[in-house]
């Protein structure tokens, strides 16, 4: 028996130090599952979202709640603002994008500056304030993206959403001078609503959008259309100045978004994704408009029931295109035959106006059989250019185009185009003013039989050939030397 008890004693310690163990492994369970509990809670209170007093939407930071105060009843009675539309107008916030329009704050915090809101006839004929061309591209070479700031605006900015600028606009637009305006409630909307994701799903996903690509070796993007017989006669030896090229529309983008990052040089490949919807009047279905394309959908006040601010004239609509930049995208200079309004829905442009009496300066193709018919083969961001730049009749106008602003370009102003970083740009075209301005400058210019019968508001508006392009490089008309980039 006393041999025993020492074994009994050790078993006795030994249960014990079992049971301690039990006990310890039960408590450290425990004491773990109350560790994850709350570091759960702990996780879930960090990450939960914050109280809604200021909404967050992508690619615009955090933006103030949507004005509805102060909103007059002329505004909500217009034909262009709705009580909707005028509801949901906002302006978008991201004070470390000067680009952009801000909320409550058109300047970017002094970063640019605009006239004070005038009358047309105020100007008593000194509107728009040209200045020479040389001047103009000598001071900020196109090449160069980064806005000069302070950015002094000479054109007229108006808010659109103001029923009393509103009223200046529309002198403006009847007196077909340039001008801007910007706090249009569809822009805002759409500016809203075309996330990255968004147009993935729209040109890629479930919808499939129609749009095409184009690369070039550089930065410069020359306009051109398959040659007719007529013009393959008269232009043998002529090469697309660029490639049309197959791509998704998220492969695209991924570049443009590089290309903001990266800051590629101007002598490298550089790609343009063009798009557009049909003309409005092939939109109307027993007296509506059936907008099934996203773009329309998107701008109403470009495709409207009945003729608006923005389409003067229906039935020479040339409905909706759009252009997305990547950042240092020049499309050259070039004239159009109808009312632009052109809206900026996403980064920024420079745009480069000159009236059509400067025409004779700019090195236009005046052979309407030439694939580039209309545009220049004058590099502008070359200094060979000062000689004729520098003319007292080569006169423009430089504005930056920021998010959130229209840009009206009247009928036959020419305009030279410089994509600041990643833009979406979309303009609709109404035929031209009824008395026809310009067209005796571009006929003196380009010759006679170069004004469009349909820009003049008579006859049906022409067909569009479906776009068939061959590849190469460069572009260079018979006897004009080849541009220099």
């Amino acid at each position: 028996a006393a041999a025993a008890a020492p074994r009994r004693r050790a078993r006795a310690a030994s249960g014990a130090m079992s049971s301690a163990r039990t006990v310890c492994a039960v408590v450290g369970g425990l004491a773990l599952f109350g560790l994850s509990a709350w570091l759960g809670f702990v996780l879930n209170v960090r990450h939960a979202p914050a109280a809604p007093t200021l909404r967050k939407t992508e690619h615009h930071g955090l933006r103030p709640p949507k004005p509805r105060a102060g909103r007059s009843k002329a505004a909500k009675a217009d034909d262009d603002l709705d009580a909707a539309a005028a509801d949901r107008h906002h302006l978008h916030a991201e004070p470390h994008s000067p680009e952009l329009i801000q909320w409550g704050d058109w300047s970017a915090g002094g970063r640019f500056s605009k006239p004070a809101p005038a009358s047309f006839a105020s100007h008593q004929g000194a509107y728009p304030p040209l200045a020479n061309l040389w001047d103009i591209v000598g001071r900020w070479n196109p090449d160069n993206v980064t806005i000069p700031v302070p950015f002094r605006e000479t054109l007229a900015v108006l808010n659109f959403s103001d029923a009393a600028e509103r009223d200046l606009a529309v002198e403006y637009r009847n007196a077909e001078v340039p001008f801007k305006i910007y706090d249009v409630p569809d822009v805002e909307a759409v500016r809203d609503l075309w996330s990255d994701g968004y147009l993935i799903e729209q040109f890629d996903d479930r919808h499939g959008a129609q749009f095409k690509v184009e690369r070039s070796t550089n930065n410069h993007f020359m306009y051109w259309r398959s040659p007719s017989a007529s013009g393959r006669k008269a232009y043998p030896d002529w090469e697309a100045p660029t490639d049309l090229v197959h791509s998704s529309f998220a492969d695209w983008l991924h570049g443009a978004r590089s290309a903001d990052s990266n800051k590629p040089h101007h002598e490298t490949e550089h790609r343009y994704l063009m798009m557009g919807t049909p003309p409005l009047s092939s939109l109307r279905r027993n007296g509506q408009v059936k907008r099934t394309h996203f773009v329309a959908k998107g701008l109403p006040c470009f495709t409207p029931q009945t003729e608006n601010f923005f389409v003067t004239d229906i039935p020479h609509n040339k409905g909706i295109q759009c252009r997305f930049g990547m950042r240092g995208v020049i499309a050259e200079a070039h004239y159009d035959g109808g009312r632009n309004m052109v809206a900026m829905l996403r980064g920024a442009k420079r745009y480069i106006l000159t009236p059509p009496t400067s025409c004779g300066r700019l090195a236009l193709v005046a052979d309407r059989k030439h694939p580039s018919f209309r545009h220049s083969i004058t590099d502008w961001s070359h200094r060979d250019i000062e000689a004729e730049f520098s003319k007292p009749d080569a006169r423009g106008i430089d504005t930056v185009v920021r998010e959130g602003e229209i840009l009206y370009i009247p009928s036959y102003w020419i305009h030279y185009i410089a994509s600041l970083k990643y833009s979406i740009q979309c303009n609709t075209r109404s035929g031209s003013p009824p008395n026809g301005e310009g067209e005796e400058d571009i006929e003196k210019c380009m010759g006679g039989g170069n004004i469009q019968p349909n820009a003049r508001g008579g006859g049906k508006p022409k067909k569009k050939k479906k776009l068939r392009g061959a590849a190469g490089f460069p572009m260079v008309p018979p006897g004009a030397a080849q541009k220099d980039h």
